[in-house]
């Protein structure tokens, strides 16, 4: 594995006159880190130096906090990030391949989330002039059974959203990609539309629509309407050139949603149910969140915090890895609390934790209704109110 590190980075001289600390060593303390929830550097000292089998792991007994800081804060986020792609390949190498509606290609689901920090201790992540904060550019492969991040981009949360919409998209006719509000950028829907590349987002309230044409939707149906249409003024130059459809649909609330995608060959039903699969990102960074050192940071330089960062999403797909691995059907959860318990025993041991069998069942358990939970969450992201999504004390999908 080391030797693998090592030519994945392929760097000269990166340990270089370092006795101890490697960087291999550094990202397995890390990783273990993550595993554990290590909240600081110094707790991150003080488990090496007390926990016997975390020294014989990484064969030496003692780091300082201060060793630690310098080593986190002088290595390059760039390694870390091509060791996160190197195993985003191999998880889609063997990831199930199901698909979610039709034969439709990949799922491509695109979102940003951004990490609070206090603007006195990060001023290189001053956005506004009493906040700071980073913020992480994403997009994720949606399954039926995975939600896997793709492609990231670490950036101040002064930029914005649809800044970063043309890194984030492929030009692949075979996927869909998915967003919200925040990526609406004509320019790009036409550039998108003339490589035939598609895309479903959700339109603006106050966008200015010509309806070239018109569908009667069926009845019993929750379509709306389902229209041709352009989008944009043309006086101030925003007019697209390429017509998209605009489909107007209800929620479980009974809420209207606006629709708008280049994707003529699929059903407005089709593609209202598609656009449901958006909530997939958000419950991604909820458990990144809750279940990693996602939101704590380790250090104030912005290659420290870009580190961290990264290693939290490389510990998250060595999990996904090993749950495809083992052909494990449990939730992810289930892996990273064994791990966590069982990380220095034999992997047998693990292995028959994992699958142990219950000895006793329950006939009392309430049952949970999911579909009230869907409703809840969406109804409450359609009406803005999102401080939710980061509250630790419950989490409805994964507790």
């Amino acid at each position: 594995m080391n030797i693998l590190f090592s030519n994945l980075i392929n760097v000269i001289d990166l340990d270089k006159y370092v006795k101890k600390l490697t960087a291999y060593k550094f990202l397995q303390l890390l990783i273990i880190s993550q595993l554990k929830e290590t909240k600081s550097l110094t707790q991150m000292s003080k488990k090496l130096k007390d926990k016997e089998e975390l020294q014989v792991q990484l064969a030496f007994d003692t780091i300082s906090t201060s060793q630690l800081s310098r080593k986190l804060g002088d290595l390059s986020p760039t390694l870390f990030e091509k060791i996160f792609h190197y195993l985003v390949l191999n998880i889609q190498a063997k990831m199930k391949q199901s698909p979610i509606i039709r034969e439709i290609g990949r799922l491509h689901v695109i979102d940003s989330t951004t990490m609070s920090m206090s603007v006195s201790q990060y001023p290189w992540a001053t956005f506004r002039k009493t906040k700071a904060g980073i913020r992480l550019h994403l997009r994720v492969v949606v399954t039926k059974e995975l939600t896997l991040p793709d492609k990231g981009i670490l950036l101040p949360a002064k930029h914005a959203d649809r800044t970063q919409m043309g890194d984030l998209i492929e030009m692949d006719s075979d996927a869909i990609h998915l967003f919200d509000r925040g990526y609406i950028d004509y320019k790009q829907f036409d550039h998108l539309c003339l490589h035939d590349v598609r895309f479903i987002t959700r339109l603006k309230k106050n966008a200015q629509v010509e309806v070239l044409s018109e569908q009667i939707p069926q009845a019993g149906s929750p379509i709306v309407k389902d229209q041709e249409v352009f989008l944009g003024n043309s006086q101030n130059g925003t007019k697209m050139t390429h017509p998209l459809r605009l489909i107007e649909t209800q929620d479980s609330q009974g809420n209207v949603v606006m629709i708008v995608t280049n994707c003529f060959d699929l059903s407005a039903e089709e593609i209202g149910d598609l656009y449901r699969y958006r909530w997939k990102i958000e419950t991604f960074f909820k458990w990144m969140k809750q279940h990693l050192t996602f939101k704590t940071f380790y250090g104030k330089s912005e290659n420290a915090v870009c580190n961290q960062i990264w290693v939290a999403l490389i510990t998250y797909c060595l999990q996904v890895l090993l749950q495809e691995q083992l052909q494990h059907n449990g939730p992810l959860l289930e892996i990273k609390k064994t791990l966590q318990n069982l990380l220095f025993k034999g992997f047998d041991t693990f292995l028959r934790s994992l699958f142990r069998q219950p000895t006793r069942f329950s006939t009392g358990r309430r049952k949970q209704n999911w579909k009230q939970e869907f409703r809840v969450i969406e109804h409450q992201f359609a009406e803005g109110e999102v401080s939710h999504l980061d509250d630790l004390t419950y989490d409805p999908l994964f507790n």
